[in-house]
C-alpha cells in the first residue's frame, strides 16, 4: 500500500501513519490539551460522530489548528523534531494558498477521524493515572 503525502507550501508531510517518536507523541497530546481537546473526549457521549465533530470544532476554534498539524505531520524524509514542529507551525497558519488550505483542513479532519479511537484510550487512561495521585 502507496503512503499518501500532503503537500504545503511546496514541501512534501507524511501524515500519522507511522509509530510516533516519544517526544512527538508527548508534543501531540500537549497541543491536544491546550486546545481543550482531551477535556471533549473525557466528557465524550456515547454518539462518535457527534464527539468527532465537537473535537475538530474546539480544535479549529481555540487557534491550535497548526500546532496539532505540526505534531502529526512530519516532512518527508527527516525526521520530526520540536523545532520543525514550531516552524511548521508558524508556516501552516500563514498559508493563503486555497489548495493548501485545502490540504490542511483534510489533513486536520483525517487525524480527528483516526486519532479519536486512540485519544479515546490515552483519555480513559490518563484519568486512571490522575486518579491514583
Amino acid at each position: 500500500m502507496e503512503e499518501q503525502l500532503i503537500t504545503i507550501n511546496g514541501r512534501k508531510f507524511h501524515g500519522v501513519t507511522q509509530e510516533l517518536s516519544a517526544a512527538q507523541d508527548d508534543y501531540l497530546i500537549g497541543q491536544l490539551r491546550l486546545a481543550g481537546a482531551i477535556e471533549i473526549l473525557l466528557a465524550a457521549e456515547k454518539n462518535p460522530t457527534q464527539t468527532a465533530e465537537s473535537l475538530l470544532t474546539q480544535i479549529m476554534v481555540s487557534g491550535r489548528s497548526p500546532y496539532v498539524l505540526a505534531g502529526c505531520l512530519t516532512e518527508a524524509g527527516k525526521p520530526w523534531t520540536f523545532e520543525d514542529a514550531a516552524r511548521n507551525a508558524e508556516t501552516f497558519a500563514a498559508v493563503t494558498n486555497s489548495e493548501d488550505k485545502r490540504a490542511m483542513s483534510s489533513a486536520i479532519v483525517g487525524f480527528v477521524v483516526g486519532f479519536f479511537q486512540y485519544a479515546t484510550a490515552f483519555a480513559a487512561t490518563s484519568r486512571k493515572s490522575s486518579l491514583q495521585n
